[in-house]
């Protein structure tokens, strides 16, 4: 009996040891620093690869997007949130912006409403909006204004203002319509 519990006594010494050796193996092999994210939006990908070496961190280039408000070149986003905290040696993700998806609008004033649709939709832009007004100068379905304007840098939705030709243009088209006499 004395015999069996000395056994089971060596058991539980070895076992003891075994689990504080591997605890101790484990914290030497695991044993790295961990860093805090630093912010990277709207930074130009050369500056922002300085600021992760310097922390012992690495870029990934994930890909790049159109993004109106980050100039070309610049991060847009990145996978691992600024104040987080990693392991020394990590990869941050990051998407680099490509610009606004239209770079510069054409001018499409004075042309014919048809016309200036082609026009916006070669570029791929399209109008979102379209408001109506009477002109004396300037005959029936014609842009009278745009915004963005011209040579802006703009976004992919466009708004005009197209002339809907004289008022008394209209009033004519009325009386002609109520008499049958429209051409």
């Amino acid at each position: 009996m004395r015999g069996l519990i000395k056994i089971i006594g060596y058991v539980v010494v070895l076992l003891f040891l075994g689990i504080v050796a591997g605890h101790f193996t484990f914290q030497l092999l695991s044993f790295s620093r961990t860093v805090v994210v630093p912010d990277l939006k709207g930074k130009e990908m050369m500056r922002a690869n300085d600021i992760l070496r310097n922390q012992g961190l690495y870029i990934r280039l994930e890909g790049e997007d159109y993004d109106p408000a980050i100039p070309q070149g610049n991060i847009i986003r990145q996978d691992i949130l600024s104040g987080s905290t990693v392991k020394e040696g990590r990869e941050i993700g990051i998407v680099v912006s490509k610009g606004p998806r239209i770079q510069y609008v054409p001018d499409i004033v004075g042309q014919p409403l048809d016309a200036a649709e082609a026009i916006l939709k070669e570029k791929g832009i399209r109008i979102g909006k379209i408001l109506y007004v009477h002109s004396e100068k300037t005959s029936r379905n014609v842009v009278l204004a745009q915004r963005p304007e011209t040579n802006e840098r703009g976004a992919d939705i466009f708004s005009v203002i197209v002339s809907l030709g004289d008022f008394g243009d209209q009033n004519k088209i009325k009386g002609k319509v109520a008499a049958g006499n429209v051409p």
